[in-house]
């Protein structure tokens, strides 16, 4: 093989690799991407009897295929990270889009956070649960409205 063809050879494998990691790539939400909804956690189901109760305000947000919990992602309250979420179904109901999503956000001790909820007209609701190699440890309800963007001055 002389050198141009090694070169040609070359230049289409790297053309392939890049081809295949871009199509790995989820595309991008369009719909609840910079969404943050302000929302009341309130316990349903837990493991210990040692934890309040609530119910706790907080901040969910959905940003660049990530979901995530102001309130959880503090250490004590289990140290989620942002995880990947999914619109699963969509409906329109009276003109307006109604949208079902599901989220996961994991932690260092191989805990899981698993949202599952509807948005419908700026109002969010549904449920959070904590579990840990498939036993549920804590349940969660969750509530609330889109958050209102601050204006600039």
């Amino acid at each position: 093989m002389n050198r141009s063809n090694t070169m040609l050879l070359l230049l289409l494998m790297m053309a392939g690799t890049v081809s295949v990691s871009n199509a790995q790539r989820r595309p991008k939400d369009r719909i609840l991407d910079r969404k943050v909804f302000t929302i009341t956690l309130e316990l349903q189901k837990v493991k210990k009897k040692k934890r309040e109760t609530g119910p706790w305000e907080s901040e969910l947000s959905f940003r660049s295929n990530k979901i995530g919990d102001t309130y959880m992602r503090h250490p004590d309250n289990g140290g989620f990270q942002k995880g990947e979420y999914t619109i699963y179904e969509k409906e329109e109901i009276l003109d307006e889009m109604k949208y079902m999503f599901e989220g996961i956000n994991k932690n260092s001790r191989n805990m899981s956070l698993k949202w599952k909820g509807s948005i419908f007209g700026g109002q969010i609701e549904g449920t959070a649960t904590v579990s840990k190699k498939g036993k549920v440890k804590t349940e969660y309800t969750f509530r609330g409205a889109l958050k209102e963007k601050r204006r600039r001055k």
